[in-house]
């Protein structure tokens, strides 16, 4: 009795699995915008805080020949303003795509 309880416990547990991974996924894709340009956001310098500017900064690699001509990574850093949480989130999911991560002290966003 206990191993056919036990059995279909776990077999209720597999058959839910699929339905909790996909809640959870359309919350995170909800939560990040991916169609967001890496040039998305302005150029700015370091606002001071408590202005309430959103400011994204990346910082990785990559390896793209032409712009490495051929030889090793090439580093990629951005800074960049936003005026909202959302669309710095999607700007750093496109640069995360788009890079290879680097420092990740210099990588998210934040609210000054």
């Amino acid at each position: 009795m206990k191993r056919s309880a036990l059995t279909l416990m776990l077999g209720l547990a597999f058959a839910a699995q699929p339905v909790i991974s996909l809640m959870d996924m359309t919350e995170v894709q909800a939560a990040v915008r991916k169609n967001v340009s890496e040039y998305a956001g302005e150029r700015c310098n370091t606002p001071p805080r408590g202005s309430g500017v959103i400011v994204g900064r990346y910082s990785g690699t990559t390896d793209n020949p032409i712009i490495s001509m051929g030889g090793d990574y090439v580093g990629v850093s951005a800074y960049r303003c936003f005026r909202s949480m959302e669309e710095c989130r999607g700007w750093l999911y496109t640069m995360r795509s788009k890079y290879i991560d680097g420092n990740f002290v210099l990588i998210g966003c934040d609210k000054r």
